[in-house]
């Protein structure tokens, strides 16, 4: 086995951990965020509350990573975009089902919304009064 040699004058630069940890962790939140929109009638919903904390760690690590510098590193800049972009597009979904939820209790009834085949028949008549509604053809002028 060769012996290494080990030159003095080579200077390596300086891993920042927190930095990487930073892009991991937004580019994980990113993966979480595709995973969620691939399979979301899939039941992965379980995956939202991960790829929030990710995010959020994403962010954290970011600032701290800049220590008492005035500017962050290139790899602390992109796990900071890529954290906030997934945290803004999680809290729209949780406000998009905040919003359908009540939506749906405003239309049917929050006992209705309670029981799963209540509402699925509550939704199959909705769908079929809307589709009944339009008329085929066109109007007199």
């Amino acid at each position: 086995m060769p012996e290494q040699i080990h030159n003095p004058n080579i200077i390596r630069p300086e891993i920042n951990r927190m930095a990487a940890g930073s892009q991991l962790l937004g580019i994980l939140s990113v993966l979480l965020m595709l995973f969620i929109s691939l399979f979301f009638f899939l039941g992965s919903i379980s995956a939202l509350p991960l790829g929030l904390i990710c995010s959020n760690m994403g962010i954290l690590l970011a600032h701290l990573s800049k220590g008492g510098d005035d500017h962050f590193p290139p790899q602390a800049i992109a796990g900071l975009c890529t954290s906030i972009f997934s945290l803004v597009v999680y809290l729209l979904l949780i406000l998009l089902g905040v919003l359908s939820l009540y939506v749906a209790v405003q239309l049917f009834g929050l006992e209705t919304v309670l029981d799963p085949e209540a509402l699925q028949n509550a939704l199959n008549n909705f769908l079929n009064q809307q589709l009944n509604s339009f008329t085929a053809g066109g109007g007199a002028l």
